[in-house]
């Protein structure tokens, strides 16, 4: 159907509004910002050990490495280190327990990335099992046999099941694994943070969630939120993987530009954030199927459980 007002967007294509610099190359991600003089980069330490007791965490050779500047650690967070952005639970460093393979035990900055990362391989992190009497459970059927969730299971209900499944000519049962997925966008997690002269922090952010990151950041420092500016121009990608995750990137950029008065950028490396960040989690459905002789669905139960 052709519209009768030519102005109409109805039928009409339109550019997409970022289209020009994204195919000339003239947008400008995160990463590509110009820095600042004297600009920090962030690396954090950690390990690949699920559920484990910290023993002894030796840091003074990562002080000492060329180039860094500071170091920070959970106790060096001035205000909440809990940045769950809607449950809580979610903690910016591991203490004397890690509940994660490769949760961050510290965060290192220095004058380069380079620098950043060899000073924060230096660590010495011994570590023994958290609690033998109760492993660390990594599937969904080991959680199901314990009783373990995260959060308490919801149910939801429509019509009347049970009469229809008392009443079917004939009921189906099985089970379905969907695998999960990673986020594997172009741009990368990475973040930037500016101390500001009246005491505030300015974030640059790709994230999917500017709102969250100002709320975490100033719970983080310990500041109102009106002293946290969060501005995000574009994304190079995000599918999900953004809408949380990157958050705690920011939160340790402006820990370190809060106590360094200055700007400091956290570029995650990719390896670090195939463990690191979140993904969308697999899920194992049992369902159940009434139905009729030719197929006819009358009604299903369906139970999701996911690796949360």
């Amino acid at each position: 159907m052709t519209p009768t007002n030519e102005s109409s967007a109805i039928g009409n294509a339109r550019p997409h509004e970022s289209a020009r610099g994204h195919v000339s190359g003239n947008a400008q991600y995160v990463d590509d910002l110009r820095e600042p003089k004297q600009c920090l980069h962030v690396a954090t330490g950690f390990i690949r050990q699920a559920r484990a007791r910290i023993t002894e965490l030796q840091l003074d050779a990562v002080r000492a490495a060329p180039g860094v500047v500071d170091l920070v650690t959970l106790a060096d967070v001035p205000g909440s280190a809990d940045v769950g952005p809607v449950f809580p639970g979610d903690v910016l460093f591991a203490g004397d327990i890690v509940d994660y393979a490769a949760q961050p035990l510290f965060a290192v900055a220095a004058n380069s990335l380079v620098a950043a990362q060899r000073a924060a391989r230096l660590a010495i992190i011994k570590f023994t099992d958290a609690d033998t009497a109760n492993p660390a459970l990594v599937t969904i059927d080991q959680a199901r046999a314990a009783d373990a969730t995260v959060l308490p299971s919801r149910r939801w209900t429509w019509g009347e099941p049970d009469t229809a499944f008392a009443q079917a000519e004939q009921t189906h049962t099985g089970e379905l694994y969907i695998r999960g997925q990673e986020h594997f966008y172009l741009e990368g997690q990475i973040a930037t943070a500016q101390a500001e002269d009246d005491g505030g922090i300015s974030v640059v952010s790709s994230t999917q969630h500017p709102d969250d990151v100002q709320k975490l950041v100033a719970r983080v420092l310990d500041l109102p939120m009106h002293k946290v500016r969060v501005q995000c121009r574009r994304m190079g990608g995000g599918f999900g993987g953004k809408e949380t995750q990157g958050a705690p990137l920011a939160c340790i950029a402006a820990l370190f530009a809060h106590r360094n008065n200055c700007a400091v950028k956290y570029r995650m490396p990719r390896h670090d954030d195939m463990i690191q960040t979140g993904k969308r989690h697999d899920f194992a459905t049992r369902y159940e199927i009434a139905h009729n002789a030719t197929g006819l669905i009358a009604a299903a139960k369906i139970d999701l459980a996911g690796l949360c």
